[in-house]
């Protein structure tokens, strides 16, 4: 599936989201007085999450995140934010619960540092993730926890190292997009499914063992949320937009 092709992230009120359409929100999480302003919207359980961070900009961080969850979300569902009520699946992804069993529209939230992204669709499942680039062992990572077929993508590049972060970091967050997409998490492990890594190679679900439908069921888009981090988008299709917007 090509990458997303929405051009910038906009900063704008809530459009109308369709059945197959995506949006994908940026949440810049170092805004001090915006994670004030947040505060009020967590509940109960939130607020306690929150405080037993040791850092402040740890905990800055977490209540901007989900402070914007809420925020979010409410435009969509015309809501309060604080009368947003989350449920937990059989694997632990987060969904709205509303008085039909059937939530309006599904979510998922990625955060990384000083940056999140909120991705909603309307009653499809959705998965997103986002990592900033850090020094780690790429190769060892892959070889623990990728696919033969993306360890063998990922050491074509070994000979420029700056492509092996990226090769790698592009993959690790579109497989972890995928796991979030299915519900699964990381129960099943991520050996069993396929994603093309290589820079520039748009971004795409090339097969899993568990599932021989799953390349046709599940779209998989490439996003740039800012210089030094990848992240990637997943839902089920068909997909009409990714429209990408920034608070």
């Amino acid at each position: 599936m090509a990458d997303a092709s929405t051009g910038r992230w906009q900063p704008r009120p809530h459009p109308p989201l369709g059945a197959h359409d995506v949006h994908v929100w940026r949440v810049p999480l170092d805004d001090a007085s915006r994670a004030e302003s947040y505060w009020t919207l967590l509940d109960d359980d939130e607020r306690k999450r929150a405080v037993r961070f040791v850092r402040d900009v740890h905990r800055r961080r977490f209540i901007a995140a989900h402070g914007a969850l809420r925020s979010i979300l409410a435009g969509y569902v015309d809501a309060e934010p604080t009368a947003l009520a989350f449920v937990s699946g059989e694997h632990g992804k987060p969904a709205l619960r509303d008085a039909t069993g059937h939530p309006p529209v599904e979510f998922n939230l990625s955060h990384s540092d000083d940056l999140a992204l909120v991705a909603v669709a309307r009653a499809r499942p959705v998965g997103v993730d986002l990592e900033r680039w850090s020094e780690v062992e790429h190769l060892e990572l892959a070889e623990r926890f990728f696919s033969p077929g993306e360890r063998r993508a990922l050491r074509a590049l070994a000979h420029a190292p700056d492509l092996v972060e990226a090769g790698f970091f592009a993959a690790w967050t579109r497989k972890e997009a995928y796991l979030k997409a299915t519900g699964h998490g990381i129960t099943r492990g991520l050996h069993h499914f396929d994603v093309a890594l290589a820079p520039g190679e748009p971004a795409r679900l090339i097969a899993d063992r568990f599932d021989a439908q799953a390349a046709v069921r599940w779209a998989m888009f490439a996003l740039d949320p800012a210089p030094g981090y990848s992240a990637a988008l997943v839902v089920a299709s068909p997909v009409t937009e990714v429209l990408q917007l920034s608070v």
